[in-house]
């Protein structure tokens, strides 16, 4: 640039002034004022006030030139493109705000230009206090050198030829070492102020072209009479045409250009292939906005797409045949009409058969062949799959187009593009935060659909969780917690003292096992604070020991305890999966599979996942838990993923249990042996080392003590008042009763299981009974001693 300041004395800094004074609505004003002056003269004429007729045209025609100088040179005022001069670059509504009264500093260019839209909508959806950042500015007029620099970066940027107030604004941000530290606060990074710049650009793009014409209704004319199109489906370009185009990022995707340029080569199909979610009727919607506009290829210019309704068209079918008459006269409205592509949205409901669905296959085959129309089959790859292999001859004639999953950038802009209608329609401000959260939490809670779909759906869930009527990121959080019933947004309080004194609450349903409820504890600890890695399930652990010693207790408590309820526990026994043919039973997508481990965690994906005696599963299932605990998820056998990054894995096993009592019963402490007694299982072959690395911890479980199978009996007691407590009944033992259970229950080879048939026998049996014969009555406080206990 030839200078580092904008000449604010200048012609034309004067009549951008000027045309700011005067207001948008002077051109208006000056039309009325001049027809009601010609009405005037023609009035005076036919009256002849010949010379006062003259004098009130004479005032029109001045008042037309005020009204020509304010439209095309105070109100547009022209910006050179090849000037580096600051002021001829700068746009007239930018020069109008900059006072010529003052020095032109960083703080003096914010607080002229933060009431611009374009300002306003930056601070705005970055929830920027538009005065606070006044205050951080430099007040240096030298400093305004780099300012516009890098303002002159980000109109590079956009290609946009003008200093924007919203890119000068931007840079204001950009070259302020105090603000930098303040969007860093924010979570704010460079380039999310970039992408904002980017959404603003194709903001004024927008606002900026000229409305393209679209052949009006001699055009809809010329192409013929469609009643039956008009009635079974909708004319999408039309919808376009009337309510404006808001598909800016997806007309220049991948996607839309392979479609637009199938047809431009002369094919008559084309089979659209995504999962759901994956924008797939967004695509073809750009892909309408973009043929309206079409003006250099011949064979697409002035095309609409329709798209027909299949569950109206199925529903209008009351005869037999009915169906077939209709599709063929849609078909042949089609043809005639030369100007129509065909848009069957959720494809498959019209080539199969079935509740719901009609197979048109057979009336399209023929029409297809002779390229009579153009059609546009949206399909699922799984459809897509199904359709070549049960009809290969119709497969054959689709040009394929698959959408290919959206990186983070352009799932990003079309959330900015999907935002300023949700805008529009809810009155309410989103913020740019919101967008990435909705991003990120759906990546991670949404596994049925794709993106960008997934991602609208959550931003558009989080509408009504507004706070003053701005939607934030913790607005996205609560719509995610609302629906899926999982903490995402900051730690409470009393959810902070609760995952602090997580051991407390685990020990009071359990009895020891202090190391194993230490580790898996922090394993929750570091997953709620964001610490630990969010593409691996929240913990896996490894649980070995002799049975009836706590390992599937501990994996009840953490479902209890973290989960909220029991019920949010996933539990196989792996002795059920010893066959090379049970893999498919673990990944089966069928509905009604109830041994399907994919189908599980799909319909209940923040739980636990108990895995019983892992060593027992054959070596394949095995190699699915590599997997699982390297990436977080597994595969179905329809190729669908499925997630685990918000399960607890939990592999039970009672491996080398009679090795661990015998280092117990010599005196040695768990964490003495633990190390060389895995070696002895790696050694021996009962776990492959490449398994036993990949979990977070490995947890050996001792046998319990006399004295602790005594807090054994009493957890077990709390258990049978909880039971007896809707009859009102009370049951204790005494220190002896209590002991005697334990004598009798105690196996070391089966730990604390035998206790409870005991307990059955000496407790439940007895109070039994007493129920039945009238000897215990609600109200009742029932003290059991020894001889009163049947064992």
């Amino acid at each position: 640039m030839s200078q580092t300041q904008p000449n604010l004395q200048s012609l034309r800094a004067k009549k951008a002034r000027l045309g700011r004074q005067l207001g948008k609505n002077t051109y208006k004003i000056c039309i009325y004022a001049i027809i009601l002056l010609i009405a005037g003269a023609v009035i005076l004429y036919v009256a002849r006030h010949v010379q006062i007729s003259y004098l009130l045209g004479s005032l029109s025609l001045a008042i037309l030139m005020i009204a020509q100088w304010d439209r095309f040179d105070l109100d547009k005022l022209p910006v050179s493109t090849k000037s580096k001069d600051l002021t001829d670059i700068l746009p007239g509504d930018v020069l109008a705000l900059l006072s010529p009264d003052n020095e032109v500093t960083p703080q003096s260019v914010w607080h002229d230009l933060k009431n611009h839209w374009q300002v306003i909508f930056l601070t705005n959806h970055f929830l920027l206090p538009a005065d606070s950042i006044e205050q951080m500015l430099s007040t240096n007029e030298a400093d305004m050198a780099t300012v516009w620099e890098e303002a002159s970066r980000l109109s590079n940027l956009t290609e946009t030829p003008n200093l924007e107030a919203g890119y000068i604004a931007t840079a204001l941000l950009l070259v302020t070492p105090s603000i930098q530290v303040s969007l860093t606060k924010l979570k704010l990074t460079q380039s999310d102020i970039e992408n904002l710049v980017r959404w603003l650009g194709r903001g004024l793009d927008s606002m900026n072209a000229a409305k393209p014409y679209f052949g009006g209704i001699g055009r809809d004319w010329a192409n013929g009479f469609t009643p039956q199109l008009n009635r079974f489906g909708r004319n999408v370009s039309l919808s376009i045409e009337r309510q404006g185009a808001h598909f800016g990022a997806l007309t220049t995707s991948p996607g839309v250009k392979a479609i637009k340029n199938s047809f431009s080569q002369g094919a008559t199909a084309v089979a659209l292939i995504g999962e759901g979610g994956s924008g797939k009727t967004s695509h073809v919607y750009a892909l309408a906005q973009l043929l309206l506009e079409e003006k250099h290829d011949r064979n697409l210019e002035h095309r609409q797409i329709i798209s027909l309704n299949p569950s109206v068209i199925i529903s209008s079918a009351t005869r037999q045949g009915e169906l077939e008459s209709i599709m063929l006269t849609l078909i042949h409205e089609t043809a005639h009409a030369g100007h129509i592509i065909l848009f069957l949205d959720d494809a498959q409901l019209f080539l199969a058969s079935g509740l719901g669905s009609f197979d048109i296959t057979r009336i399209l085959l023929p029409v297809m062949q002779s390229k009579a129309i153009q059609i546009v089959l949206a399909m699922t790859p799984h459809d897509y799959q199904q359709l070549k292999a049960n009809n290969s001859a119709f497969a054959g004639l689709l040009t394929p187009v698959v959408l290919q999953d959206m990186e983070e950038p352009d799932v990003l802009r079309v959330l900015e593009d999907t935002t300023n209608g949700l805008e529009s329609r809810h009155k309410v401000l989103i913020a740019y935060e919101a967008l990435k959260e909705a991003y990120r939490l759906s990546g991670r809670y949404e596994q049925d659909i794709a993106y960008p779909g997934k991602a609208i759906q959550l931003l558009e869930q989080s509408l009504t969780h507004t706070s003053n009527g701005v939607v934030t990121a913790q607005s996205v959080q609560e719509a995610i917690e609302q629906t899926r019933g999982v903490k995402v947004g900051g730690v409470a309080p009393i959810e902070a003292d609760r995952l602090l004194n997580l051991e407390a609450d685990i020990h009071k349903r359990m009895i020891n096992q202090s190391r194993a409820v230490s580790v898996v504890s922090n394993a929750l600890r570091r997953a709620r604070a964001g610490v630990s890695n969010p593409k691996r399930p929240i913990g896996s652990f490894l649980f070995l020991g002799p049975t009836g010693v706590g390992k599937t207790e501990l994996a009840k408590a953490v479902a209890a305890t973290y989960f909220g309820s029991e019920q949010n526990m996933i539990r196989l026994d792996m002795s059920e999966y010893q066959q090379a043919e049970d893999v498919n039973r673990l990944l089966s997508n069928g509905q009604g599979e109830t041994t399907s481990l994919i189908m599980a965690v799909r319909n209940q994906p923040f739980s636990v996942v108990l895995l019983d005696e892992i060593e027992k599963a054959h070596p394949n299932i095995l190699n699915l838990l590599l997997q699982l605990l390297d990436e977080g998820q597994l595969t179905d056998i329809g190729g669908r993923t499925a997630s685990f990054k918000d399960a607890i894995l939990i592999a039970t096993s009672n491996a080398g249990a009679n090795s661990i009592r015998e280092h117990i019963k010599q005196g040695e402490e768990l964490e003495n042996f633990e190390k060389p007694f895995i070696d002895e299982l790696i050694n021996g072959g009962l776990f492959r080392p490449e398994l036993l690395n990949r979990f977070d911890d490995i947890v050996l479980f001792r046998p319990l003590k006399p004295e602790e199978l005594l807090q054994v009996v009493g957890l077990m007691m709390q258990e049978v008042n909880r039971t007896l407590s809707t009859q009102n009944i009370t049951v204790s033992l005494t220190p002896a009763a209590s002991q005697k259970i334990v004598d009798v229950g105690n196996d070391p080879r089966l730990g604390a299981r035998p206790m409870r048939r005991a307990l059955q026998r000496a407790v439940e049996d007895t109070i039994a009974d007493n129920i039945l014969r009238g000897q215990a009555n609600p109200g009742d406080a029932i003290t059991l001693d020894v001889s009163d206990l049947r064992l």
